[in-house]
């Protein structure tokens, strides 16, 4: 069986700097995104380059139970092995909590708790108990503290980190690590998609944030990193 590394929101921004780094650490990648195009463009740009692992792609949206069942499919008839799964796919709304609509609630929570739950769930059900897997839950500083006009993003990055803390509590003694990551605001696509006005000059680049998280989820010793806050200094 071929061991790979998932990366959820992977066609853009932190996901694509880290699937990058994850090759040139010879680890064979499966970038998820909803855009067929984009996941094109992605996979192209990262297999361009000298590694000696390959990158490839899977269109899905990760709140769909029947699309990531589908994802669950392909692997096992590939005869992959998830090694790594990185939860990283995210969607943003800044907005007053007097202004919250139905629709906003569901947008946000199926990007950033109920897609992440279904795709732990569907990559737990596949892999044998006897292989070691490692799932990386990147969330937000969002996650550790609230913050006005960020109810509804604050209250799903909350729920996903209860759940993290839930999953590690439950695989305990299992061969099953879970790191949860907390990086501050970084310059990516995330900001063009939603309303705000913020100035994101001197936010973090992806780049530099994936060199963190992947050195601390690759590092082989006796020592484990359970959490990473990352921020700006």
């Amino acid at each position: 069986m071929k061991k790979i590394s998932i990366v959820s929101g992977g066609s853009s921004g932190l996901g694509l700097a880290m699937s990058d780094l994850l090759l040139a650490n010879n680890k064979n990648v499966i970038i998820l995104g909803r855009d067929k195009n984009r996941l094109s463009d992605a996979v192209n740009m990262l297999n361009s380059k000298s590694h000696e692992a390959v990158a490839a792609s899977f269109r899905c949206n990760i709140g769909d139970e029947e699309e990531i069942k589908a994802l669950g499919r392909y692997i096992i008839k590939n005869q992959f092995v998830t090694e790594y799964l990185f939860n990283n796919a995210g969607r943003g709304l800044f907005s007053m909590a007097q202004n919250t609509t139905s629709a906003q609630i569901d947008a946000v929570f199926e990007s950033n708790l109920k897609g992440l739950m279904l795709l732990t769930t569907e990559i737990l059900r596949i892999t044998p108990e006897e292989e070691e897997l490692t799932i990386v839950n990147i969330m937000s500083t969002s996650a550790l503290l609230g913050r006005a006009e960020e109810s509804v993003y604050c209250a799903a990055k909350w729920g996903a980190r209860g759940y993290t803390e839930a999953l590690r509590t439950e695989l305990k003694g299992k061969k099953r690590n879970i790191i949860a990551v907390y990086p501050g605001g970084m310059k990516s696509p995330f900001w063009n998609v939603i309303e705000h006005n913020r100035n994101i000059s001197g936010f973090m680049e992806p780049a530099d944030v994936a060199e963190k998280i992947i050195a601390a989820v690759l590092v082989k010793d006796n020592l484990v990193v359970t959490d990473l806050t990352i921020k700006r200094k």
